[in-house]
C-alpha cells in the first residue's frame, strides 16, 4: 500500500497521507509521494482543485523520528531535497489546495497544512510545533509561514512552548479558515473544492500568485503585478465566456483558455 494515496473525483484530486498505523509520520516514500502527486496534478488540465488530508486518526504526527537519517548534514539535505520540493509544489500549484486537517498536524506536517491555500480543521483538531521539546528548530518552512501570519513575537512563543493550537484558536489567529464538526470535515472540504473547481483557471492561478507575492511587494508593485496578469485574463476566452454568461444569466463554463 502506498504511503500517499492519489484519487481523482471528477475535477477534484484527493491526496491522502496514508500511514495511519504510524500516525502518518513522514518517510522518504511519503515525501516523494507528495512531490509526485502534486506534479501529476500540475500536469492534469482536467483537475481544478485539490483536497489534502490524512488517513486514520490524524493528518500527520510529523517526521517519523525512527526513520530520520543519522547525521545533521543528511537531515538538512532531506529538508532541502524532499520536504522543500513538496511544500513548494503545493504553494506554487496554480490550482487551489484545501487542507482538511483531521485530528492533528504536528511538526513538519503543519508546514504542509499552512502551505495550502485554504485550511479546514475538524473541531477537535490542532496544530503543534513540538520542535523545541526535543531540541530542534521549526522546519518545513514553519518559521516563515508562522512569522508571515502572526509576526515574530507570537510565533516565537508558540514555537518554544510547543503547546497544541486548537482548531478554534487557529481560526482566531488566521491559521485556518474555519473549524467544522469532525464528522463533516472531508465532505465540507470536498464540497468547497468542487465549488472552486467552477472558477476560471486563469483567474484562480493569477489570484493565488498575486496573494502569495503580495508580502514581498509594495503597494505600487502590487498594482503593477495585477496589471501584468489582468492583461492575460482580459484576452482570454474565459473572460468573454464569463461576461456572456453574466448577461445571459447562466453559470459560465470556463475552459482555462
Amino acid at each position: 500500500m502506498s504511503d500517499v494515496l492519489y484519487e481523482e473525483r471528477g475535477r477534484v484530486a484527493v491526496v491522502t497521507l496514508n500511514r495511519p498505523e504510524a500516525l502518518n509520520g513522514f518517510t522518504h516514500e511519503m515525501r516523494v509521494g507528495i512531490i509526485e502527486a502534486f506534479n501529476r496534478i500540475a500536469a492534469a488540465e482536467h483537475i481544478r482543485a485539490v483536497v489534502l488530508t490524512g488517513a486514520g486518526r490524524g493528518f500527520s504526527a510529523g517526521a517519523d523520528l525512527n526513520a530520520l537519517p543519522p547525521s545533521g548534514i543528511e537531515v538538512a539535505a532531506m529538508l532541502e531535497n524532499e520536504f522543500g520540493p513538496g511544500l513548494l509544489a503545493i504553494a506554487d500549484l496554480p490550482k487551489p489546495v484545501i487542507a482538511a486537517v483531521n485530528g492533528f498536524a504536528s511538526g513538519v506536517a503543519a508546514g504542509y497544512v499552512l502551505a495550502s491555500d485554504i485550511v479546514l480543521m475538524g473541531d477537535k483538531a490542532f496544530l503543534q510545533l513540538p520542535f523545541a521539546k526535543i531540541g530542534l528548530v521549526p522546519d518545513g518552512g514553519l518559521t516563515w509561514l508562522f512569522a508571515q501570519r502572526l509576526g515574530p513575537r507570537l510565533s516565537f512563543e508558540l514555537a518554544l512552548s510547543g503547546d497544541r493550537i486548537p482548531a478554534a484558536r487557529c481560526v482566531e489567529l488566521g491559521l485556518a479558515n474555519r473549524a467544522v464538526p469532525d464528522a463533516d470535515l472531508f465532505n465540507e472540504a470536498f464540497a468547497l473544492a468542487e465549488k472552486l473547481a467552477d472558477a476560471a483557471p486563469l483567474s484562480v492561478a493569477g489570484t493565488k500568485q498575486l496573494l502569495r507575492r503580495a508580502p514581498s511587494l509594495d503597494f505600487a508593485g502590487a498594482i503593477r503585478a495585477e496589471g501584468e496578469l489582468q492583461k492575460d485574463c482580459i484576452d482570454s476566452q474565459d473572460f468573454r465566456e464569463g461576461v456572456k454568461a453574466f448577461f445571459d444569466k447562466r453559470p459560465p463554463k470556463f475552459t482555462g483558455r
